[in-house]
């Protein structure tokens, strides 16, 4: 991926297994969330391909990313302040609706139906994130931990395979974390879910992945378990730079 004489990405290629929660870490400027932008297909690249269960992503627009199964949340917040966290999770579900403009109007069984479905899914995820003491509650007025896991749930309203998790601790203090840790390894056991995220925050990404991948300059400079990822001498260099 280039913008203009910068190469964003450079041959970056690695795997991530069913079922587990890898982490993506690396310096500002790394290429972290161009990748994510490419994976979302926000962004077209020159060269590669990206593989979901086999199937090239090349030909999918974005607007069909949600419906293949890949669902992502934001560095930056993208809620509708003024609706409901209930109502911002129910349209998370949109894409999984089959009902058309004519049958919608005419309220037909099918359309019924369907709603009960979003209404019983957005129920689960508001009992599972802890949100049923905000559930009615305007968004904007509600405190920015609460927002992004009420960002959280929209995101797995849609029913993915594969959850993409842009800077989830962004913002979020010392205890919130703690919190959020426990949350993502519960959602992801309860949902059978496949998690990528992009962080900063190391303690985080060590306690929660089974796999962390490192970049630098576009490049991957390690890929393993935390463990082996922490003491490789190149991330430690990308870190901390080199002695003097």
């Amino acid at each position: 991926m280039r913008f203009g004489g910068i190469t964003a990405l450079d041959r970056v290629s690695f795997s991530v297994a069913a079922g587990r929660i890898v982490g993506l870490i690396g310096p500002n400027g790394a290429g972290k969330t161009t990748l994510f932008n490419c994976l979302s297909r926000l962004y077209g690249f020159s060269e590669g391909d990206i593989l979901f269960e086999g199937r090239s992503l090349l030909a999918t627009p974005a607007h069909g990313i949600a419906a293949l199964g890949i669902a992502r949340t934001f560095q930056n917040l993208a809620l509708f302040g003024t609706m409901s966290a209930r109502q911002n999770i129910l349209l998370g579900g949109h894409c999984r609706t089959r009902s058309g403009f004519f049958a919608g109007a005419l309220r037909l069984p099918s359309v019924r139906r369907e709603e009960q479905v979003l209404a019983a899914r957005a129920d689960q995820l508001v009992e599972l994130l802890d949100l049923g003491g905000v559930a009615q509650t305007r968004v904007r007025d509600l405190p920015f931990g609460t927002q992004k896991r009420v960002e959280l749930a929209r995101a797995l309203a849609s029913e993915p395979k594969l959850l993409l998790l842009d800077e989830p601790a962004g913002g979020l203090n010392h205890e919130e974390v703690g919190a959020l840790i426990a949350l993502l390894q519960q959602v992801r056991d309860r949902l059978q879910l496949t998690m990528l995220l992009v962080e900063h925050h190391m303690n985080l990404v060590m306690r929660v992945s089974d796999q962390v991948v490192a970049l630098d300059f576009g490049r991957v400079i390690a890929d393993g378990t935390p463990a082996e990822v922490q003491g490789h001498a190149e991330v430690i260099r990308a870190y901390l730079g080199e002695p003097a």
